[in-house]
Protein backbone atom coordinates (compact mmCIF):
# COMPACT_ATOMS: atom_id res chain seq x y z
CA UNK A 1 0.00 0.00 0.00
CA UNK A 2 1.29 3.85 -0.49
CA UNK A 3 2.50 5.41 2.38
CA UNK A 4 1.04 8.29 1.86
CA UNK A 5 2.19 10.11 5.13
CA UNK A 6 5.65 9.71 4.21
CA UNK A 7 5.40 10.50 -0.01
CA UNK A 8 3.81 14.05 0.33
CA UNK A 9 0.68 12.58 -0.61
CA UNK A 10 -0.95 13.78 3.00
CA UNK A 11 0.71 16.75 3.14
CA UNK A 12 -0.28 18.33 -0.18
CA UNK A 13 -3.53 17.33 0.40
CA UNK A 14 -3.28 19.00 4.16
CA UNK A 15 -0.73 21.17 4.47
CA UNK A 16 -1.70 22.24 7.76
CA UNK A 17 -1.58 18.77 9.03
CA UNK A 18 -4.78 20.35 11.04
CA UNK A 19 -2.60 22.26 13.43
CA UNK A 20 -5.61 24.52 13.25
CA UNK A 21 -7.94 22.25 14.88
CA UNK A 22 -5.59 21.58 17.94
CA UNK A 23 -7.12 25.00 20.04
CA UNK A 24 -10.73 23.38 20.30
CA UNK A 25 -9.12 19.32 21.14
CA UNK A 26 -6.43 21.09 23.72
CA UNK A 27 -9.64 23.11 26.01
CA UNK A 28 -11.24 19.82 25.53
CA UNK A 29 -8.48 17.84 26.88
CA UNK A 30 -7.88 20.09 29.53
CA UNK A 31 -11.59 20.02 30.65
CA UNK A 32 -11.87 16.19 30.11
CA UNK A 33 -8.40 15.76 32.78
CA UNK A 34 -9.42 18.70 35.11
CA UNK A 35 -13.01 16.78 35.46
CA UNK A 36 -10.89 13.61 36.61
CA UNK A 37 -8.14 14.95 38.64
CA UNK A 38 -5.57 13.12 36.43
CA UNK A 39 -2.03 13.53 38.39
CA UNK A 40 0.71 13.39 35.61
CA UNK A 41 4.09 14.64 35.09
CA UNK A 42 5.16 12.97 31.30
CA UNK A 43 3.23 12.96 28.08
CA UNK A 44 3.38 11.43 25.01
CA UNK A 45 1.46 12.20 22.05
CA UNK A 46 1.41 8.92 19.63
CA UNK A 47 0.80 10.41 16.06
CA UNK A 48 1.40 13.66 17.18
CA UNK A 49 0.95 15.14 13.74
CA UNK A 50 2.31 18.95 13.54
CA UNK A 51 3.02 18.72 17.46
CA UNK A 52 0.60 22.05 17.81
CA UNK A 53 -1.79 20.20 20.32
CA UNK A 54 1.65 19.55 22.86
CA UNK A 55 2.58 23.25 22.04
CA UNK A 56 -1.02 24.40 23.41
CA UNK A 57 -1.19 21.95 26.24
CA UNK A 58 2.27 22.47 27.57
CA UNK A 59 0.84 26.15 28.66
CA UNK A 60 -1.91 24.31 30.82
CA UNK A 61 0.39 22.39 32.98
CA UNK A 62 3.76 23.86 34.16
CA UNK A 63 3.79 21.08 36.39
CA UNK A 64 4.52 18.40 33.38
CA UNK A 65 8.72 17.72 33.10
CA UNK A 66 8.57 16.63 29.78
CA UNK A 67 6.16 16.16 26.54
CA UNK A 68 7.05 13.76 23.96
CA UNK A 69 5.43 14.21 20.13
CA UNK A 70 6.40 10.63 18.04
CA UNK A 71 4.96 9.98 14.63
CA UNK A 72 5.58 7.59 11.72
CA UNK A 73 5.71 10.41 8.95
CA UNK A 74 9.22 12.55 8.24
CA UNK A 75 6.59 14.99 6.74
CA UNK A 76 4.86 15.96 9.93
CA UNK A 77 7.96 15.66 12.43
CA UNK A 78 9.60 18.19 10.40
CA UNK A 79 6.75 20.73 10.69
CA UNK A 80 6.54 19.65 14.18
CA UNK A 81 10.42 19.75 14.80
CA UNK A 82 10.62 23.81 14.66
CA UNK A 83 8.53 23.97 17.49
CA UNK A 84 10.77 22.07 20.23
CA UNK A 85 11.42 23.56 23.75
CA UNK A 86 13.47 22.39 26.82
CA UNK A 87 10.05 20.90 27.55
CA UNK A 88 8.94 19.27 24.16
CA UNK A 89 10.74 17.08 21.91
CA UNK A 90 9.74 15.42 18.88
CA UNK A 91 10.98 12.46 17.69
CA UNK A 92 10.15 9.55 14.49
CA UNK A 93 9.03 6.56 16.22
CA UNK A 94 6.50 3.88 16.41
CA UNK A 95 5.61 3.46 19.87
CA UNK A 96 3.50 0.58 19.06
CA UNK A 97 6.15 -1.47 18.13
CA UNK A 98 6.60 -4.23 20.89
CA UNK A 99 10.04 -3.57 20.80
CA UNK A 100 10.03 0.15 22.13
CA UNK A 101 10.79 0.43 25.80
CA UNK A 102 8.85 3.17 27.37
CA UNK A 103 6.72 4.17 29.84
CA UNK A 104 4.97 7.56 30.37
CA UNK A 105 2.28 8.95 32.82
CA UNK A 106 -0.01 10.30 29.88
CA UNK A 107 -0.39 9.50 26.49
CA UNK A 108 -2.49 10.85 23.63
CA UNK A 109 -4.01 9.32 20.25
CA UNK A 110 -5.98 11.53 19.14
CA UNK A 111 -7.26 11.42 15.47
CA UNK A 112 -4.90 8.78 15.14
CA UNK A 113 -7.29 5.17 14.87
CA UNK A 114 -9.07 5.39 12.50
CA UNK A 115 -5.60 5.80 9.77
CA UNK A 116 -3.85 2.85 11.31
CA UNK A 117 -3.87 -0.52 9.71
CA UNK A 118 -4.06 -3.31 11.95
CA UNK A 119 -5.42 -1.05 15.18
CA UNK A 120 -5.76 -4.14 17.05
CA UNK A 121 -2.00 -4.42 16.95
CA UNK A 122 -1.29 -0.75 17.44
CA UNK A 123 -3.77 -0.85 20.46
CA UNK A 124 -2.00 -4.22 21.89
CA UNK A 125 1.35 -2.10 22.18
CA UNK A 126 0.78 1.23 23.06
CA UNK A 127 -1.35 -0.24 26.36
CA UNK A 128 1.52 -1.25 28.15
CA UNK A 129 3.54 2.69 27.70
CA UNK A 130 1.70 4.83 29.85
CA UNK A 131 -0.54 5.00 33.01
CA UNK A 132 -3.21 6.78 31.49
CA UNK A 133 -4.69 7.36 27.51
CA UNK A 134 -6.67 9.81 26.17
CA UNK A 135 -7.85 9.11 22.84
CA UNK A 136 -9.99 11.13 20.16
CA UNK A 137 -11.93 8.65 17.75
CA UNK A 138 -14.51 10.15 15.19
CA UNK A 139 -17.93 8.69 15.28
CA UNK A 140 -18.02 8.35 11.33
CA UNK A 141 -20.12 5.28 10.90
CA UNK A 142 -23.73 6.55 11.00
CA UNK A 143 -27.53 6.28 9.16
CA UNK A 144 -26.43 9.27 7.34
CA UNK A 145 -23.02 8.10 6.04
CA UNK A 146 -24.59 4.61 4.73
CA UNK A 147 -27.23 6.86 2.60
CA UNK A 148 -24.15 8.76 1.24
CA UNK A 149 -21.21 6.46 1.37
CA UNK A 150 -19.25 8.26 -0.96
CA UNK A 151 -18.63 10.71 2.40
CA UNK A 152 -16.53 7.82 3.88
CA UNK A 153 -14.96 7.39 0.24
CA UNK A 154 -14.30 11.04 0.31
CA UNK A 155 -12.91 10.70 3.85
CA UNK A 156 -10.75 7.76 3.10
CA UNK A 157 -8.98 9.78 0.10
CA UNK A 158 -8.73 13.31 1.63
CA UNK A 159 -7.88 12.76 5.72
CA UNK A 160 -6.53 8.67 5.30
CA UNK A 161 -9.93 7.58 7.30
CA UNK A 162 -9.45 3.97 6.35
CA UNK A 163 -11.58 2.44 9.53
CA UNK A 164 -15.12 3.80 10.91
CA UNK A 165 -16.93 3.44 13.95
CA UNK A 166 -19.63 3.90 16.24
CA UNK A 167 -19.41 4.56 19.94
CA UNK A 168 -20.47 0.93 21.91
CA UNK A 169 -18.18 -0.68 19.13
CA UNK A 170 -14.87 1.21 19.69
CA UNK A 171 -15.47 1.57 23.45
CA UNK A 172 -15.69 -2.47 23.24
CA UNK A 173 -12.76 -2.65 21.25
CA UNK A 174 -10.91 -0.33 23.82
CA UNK A 175 -12.01 -2.28 26.84
CA UNK A 176 -11.14 -5.19 25.05
CA UNK A 177 -7.27 -4.34 24.65
CA UNK A 178 -7.06 -3.56 28.44
CA UNK A 179 -8.11 0.18 28.59
CA UNK A 180 -10.65 0.65 31.42
CA UNK A 181 -13.23 3.59 30.48
CA UNK A 182 -12.84 6.27 33.01
CA UNK A 183 -14.87 9.17 31.33
CA UNK A 184 -16.12 9.58 27.44
CA UNK A 185 -16.73 13.26 26.15
CA UNK A 186 -18.66 14.01 23.13
CA UNK A 187 -16.93 16.69 20.70
CA UNK A 188 -18.88 18.50 18.39
CA UNK A 189 -18.01 18.87 14.56
CA UNK A 190 -14.97 21.49 13.18
CA UNK A 191 -15.66 23.24 10.15
CA UNK A 192 -14.52 26.27 8.84
CA UNK A 193 -16.60 26.70 5.85
CA UNK A 194 -19.48 25.24 5.55
CA UNK A 195 -21.90 25.25 2.03
CA UNK A 196 -25.61 26.46 3.04
CA UNK A 197 -26.54 22.65 3.02
CA UNK A 198 -23.98 21.63 5.30
CA UNK A 199 -24.38 24.59 7.58
CA UNK A 200 -28.78 23.76 7.60
CA UNK A 201 -28.00 19.88 8.47
CA UNK A 202 -25.21 21.18 11.02
CA UNK A 203 -28.40 23.08 12.75
CA UNK A 204 -30.46 20.03 12.56
CA UNK A 205 -27.79 18.09 14.06
CA UNK A 206 -27.40 20.37 16.67
CA UNK A 207 -31.00 20.40 17.48
CA UNK A 208 -31.00 16.88 18.05
CA UNK A 209 -28.28 16.16 20.25
CA UNK A 210 -29.75 18.52 22.53
CA UNK A 211 -32.17 16.25 22.64
CA UNK A 212 -30.73 12.97 22.83
CA UNK A 213 -26.52 12.83 22.10
CA UNK A 214 -26.25 8.89 21.17
CA UNK A 215 -29.36 8.97 19.26
CA UNK A 216 -27.82 11.84 17.06
CA UNK A 217 -24.21 10.19 16.43
CA UNK A 218 -25.81 7.03 15.64
CA UNK A 219 -28.16 8.39 12.77
CA UNK A 220 -26.42 12.42 11.28
CA UNK A 221 -22.96 11.36 12.84
CA UNK A 222 -20.42 14.06 13.11
CA UNK A 223 -19.32 13.99 16.37
CA UNK A 224 -16.46 12.32 18.28
CA UNK A 225 -15.69 11.04 21.43
CA UNK A 226 -12.78 12.21 23.86
CA UNK A 227 -12.27 9.01 25.60
CA UNK A 228 -10.14 8.74 29.07
CA UNK A 229 -8.62 5.08 29.70
CA UNK A 230 -7.04 4.05 32.57
CA UNK A 231 -4.65 1.15 30.97
CA UNK A 232 -4.32 -2.27 32.72
CA UNK A 233 -1.29 -3.34 31.85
Amino acid sequence: MKDIYNDNTYLIQNPTWHEEDASFKVNKIVKLLNNNSISFKTVSEIGCGSGEILVQLESFFPEVTQFYGFDISKDAIEIAKKKETNRIKFEIKNLSDKNEVCFYDLQLVIDVIEHIDNYFNFLTGIVSKSNYTIFHIPLDMCVWSLFRENMLIESKDRVGHIHNFTEDFILNILTEHGFEIIDVMYTEPISNQMSTKQKFINLIRRFIFIINKKFCTKTLGGYSILVLAKNKS
